[in-house]
């Protein structure tokens, strides 16, 4: 295993365990935090004995613009493609006490999956997974951003369950392909909630990209933003671009970017630029969004799995360029033509693992 991935799996941190240590301006966007249900499901009965039936229980809302959103985008994605699937209604800011009563609530219903959004629900689950394994066959399992190695080792019983787990290296890659071609200043920022494995190496690999474009870039960064006061990113932000001169950020830290983005603003943009993720927001009321680093959580992988009779074990799905995990999204008309022919061909190497080693990026992890 690569010093990379050994990082990524070791001492997984959630977003609520931040929050519960007393760290409001602590937390990160790419693990995200359990919930109860603030939403109701609809019965079984509405949806008659034929098909399959899929339920989501995230953290925050679907409109939040960041997390959740990218959940919930995904899975309307994969039902586009899915005919016979069935979505219940999502249960939306789950409390933290609630997590195992809102699956709960699903695997009464034998709901085909049920996908928990963040790498909490590998805790909160155990008890309920055991259940379903036991008492609701056809009940199964999806979470998100979890390694099932080192989170899931006391289950009595993986065999309802799946993971999925993004590739870091590959989503830092290419947003620093973006901003090593489209910073003029040759300093380029990032802000993540906290100092989080996921979150060290999507830097590692954003600095060492843009390095591999222009060995004189300089990167500036902040792991301790949390990831709900906007106004921490707008001053952070702020702070860059007078002292660093920075010109490009990217950013793990939900409504932080935002305001990130209003700096940006604020200086220019025409010359400030922004890579958004983990949805696709370039339009124009995002005027700094240049492009967006997209994840997708392979959940139309998953319901195949289900309706072949593939699926659990324990199995962890791999989100990556190759199979749509991980992409980019569309360009704003301020990358021009030349620059995004540019990106390409280098996506294509990062696509292939010829671009950026493992070493080059811890050589950049082992400085932080």
């Amino acid at each position: 295993m690569s010093e990379t991935k050994k990082a990524l799996s070791s001492t997984m941190v959630t977003r609520r365990q931040a929050l519960a240590l007393g760290l409001g301006a602590v937390g990160t966007v790419g693990l995200a935090a359990c919930g109860s249900s603030s939403g109701s499901s609809s019965s079984s009965s509405d949806f008659g004995d034929s098909g399959y039936k899929v339920a989501m229980i995230m953290s925050g809302t679907i409109t939040d613009g960041g997390w959740d959103q990218g959940h919930y985008q995904s899975l309307q994605n994969a039902l586009s493609s899915h005919s016979k699937w069935t979505m219940l209604e999502p249960k939306e800011n789950t409390a933290d006490a609630d997590a195992a009563t809102a699956a709960q609530s699903y695997v009464d219903q034998d709901v085909d999956l049920i996908i928990g959004n963040g790498n909490q629900f590998a805790s909160d689950w155990q008890e309920v997974v055991a259940d379903a394994a036991e008492n609701h066959p056809k009940v199964h399992f999806l979470i998100t951003n979890t390694d099932p190695a080192t989170e899931m080792a006391d289950y009595d019983t993986l065999d309802p369950v799946e993971t999925v787990l993004p590739d870091f290296k590959q989503t830092g890659a290419l947003a620093g392909v973006v901003a090593g071609l489209m910073t003029k200043t040759k300093s380029i920022g990032f802000i993540g909630g906290m100092k989080l494995p996921s979150t060290l190496t999507k830097y590692s690999a954003y600095l060492a990209a843009a390095q591999k474009i222009d060995p004189s870039i300089q990167g500036q960064y902040n792991f301790e933003a949390g990831f709900t006061d906007a106004s921490l990113g707008t001053n952070l932000t702020k702070q860059w671009i007078a002292s660093s001169n920075v010109d490009v950020m990217w950013g793990d830290a939900s409504a932080v970017d935002n305001g990130a983005r209003q700096a940006l603003q604020e200086a220019g943009a025409d010359t400030h630029f922004d890579i958004a993720q983990p949805i696709d927001i370039v339009g124009d009321d995002q005027p700094t969004v240049v492009t967006s680093t997209v994840t997708d959580w392979m959940i139309g992988q998953a319901m195949d799995e289900i309706e072949s009779g593939s699926f659990g074990g324990g199995k962890s799905i791999t989100g990556n360029m190759e199979n749509g995990g991980i992409s980019l999204g569309k360009f704003s008309d301020k990358v021009s033509q030349d620059v995004q022919d540019q990106i390409s061909q280098y996506a294509e190497q990062i696509k292939n693992d010829s671009f950026l080693t493992d070493d080059e990026v811890s050589a950049i992890q082992d400085t932080l």
